[in-house]
């Protein structure tokens, strides 16, 4: 079903899975910089080196600039900036390079907050990145992260933010707790010779429908959280928002075990955050949502556009 003709075309299962407290939102770079203009993976290694004073001739540098014409993981930048500086170091950069304006823009966040919130009032996010945008949305939400998550088996425990690759002091001088997942041995403890991350997220995906929002195919989190779970995730409810045609994205996330949700390319993703507005003021007030598309269903379906007729199908698709 689509909210507007040009937004992306949302299942109806997966429509009924979040009315239904099922679904799992996993969300990275892409909303954060949606609205609060944080920086995204690559933007982020350049604050960093900037920050930390790295060389013209450093590998790390070298890497990140080869990156600007091929495809290169994040993960691995920072594996070789681990070989100059201590963690202490790194992480004070990167927690200060995302350290958000006085007054950022939280519409994206708040959105998300509202779509991952359950009829009973529980929360359901886990996000890779360090920021605490979601914090200063003033919901008072429950915090998660290493060493203690929570146990999705139990769904009065799924509720909150879970901070799966850490989190940034309040102060953004340096990581909270057990620090940040960020370079490719880090990566490799947490989702392959530790696991915890890996299994985490394969308790979830047991358990709920999870949807991927502001990632791209090739991210580092994507790669370590799928690359060793395709079989499983092609049994289970998958989903992720990708910019461009259907068949393109298609081609990113299938091989992941996704199902890829495709939205036209546009200034700042319009398409996909107008579509993901239209869903939460569904959520916020569903009964106005389904008397203004009966209203329309009123004027018959020569009257109405393809994307109002399918809302109008999605409607008698429902048991209500």
């Amino acid at each position: 079903m689509r909210f507007f003709e040009y937004g992306p075309a949302i299942p109806d299962e997966l429509l009924h899975a979040r009315d239904e407290g099922r679904v799992v939102f996993f969300c990275g770079a892409g909303v954060s910089r949606a609205k609060a203009g944080l920086p995204g993976f690559f933007g982020l290694a350049e604050k960093v080196m900037e920050a930390l004073g790295v060389q013209a001739d450093s590998p790390a540098r070298k890497l990140l600039d080869e990156a600007r014409n091929r495809n290169v993981a994040t993960d691995e930048i920072f594996g070789l900036l681990e070989r100059e500086f201590s963690t202490d170091a790194i992480e004070s950069a990167v927690a200060s390079a995302l350290r958000p304006g006085d007054e950022p823009d939280l519409t994206a966040h708040c959105t998300i907050l509202d779509l991952a919130t359950t009829r009973e009032g529980l929360v359901r996010i886990v996000t890779t990145n360090f920021d605490r945008l979601f914090d200063n949305c003033g919901r008072s939400l429950s915090s998660w992260q290493r060493p203690r998550l929570p146990d999705p088996s139990r769904p009065e425990d799924m509720d909150g933010i879970v901070h799966l690759h850490g989190k940034a002091t309040s102060d953004y001088r340096g990581a909270k707790g057990d620090g940040f997942v960020l370079s490719s041995s880090q990566f490799g403890r947490a989702y392959l010779s530790e696991g915890w991350a890996t299994s985490f997220f394969r308790e979830i995906i047991d358990r709920y429908v999870v949807v991927f929002v502001g990632y791209a195919a090739d991210d580092p989190p994507v790669h370590y959280l799928l690359e060793g779970l395709n079989k499983q995730i092609n049994e289970h409810q998958v989903y992720a928002f990708e910019e461009g045609g259907a068949d393109d994205a298609a081609s990113k996330w299938n091989d992941r075990g996704d199902q890829a949700i495709s939205y036209a390319k546009n200034s700042g993703h319009t398409a996909l955050w107008d579509t993901l507005e239209a869903w939460a003021q569904r959520t916020r007030d569903p009964d106005k949502w389904y008397s203004e598309v009966i209203n329309k269903a009123k004027q018959g379906p020569q009257s109405l556009l393809p994307h109002e007729r399918g809302q109008v199908a999605h409607v008698v698709s429902t048991v209500e």
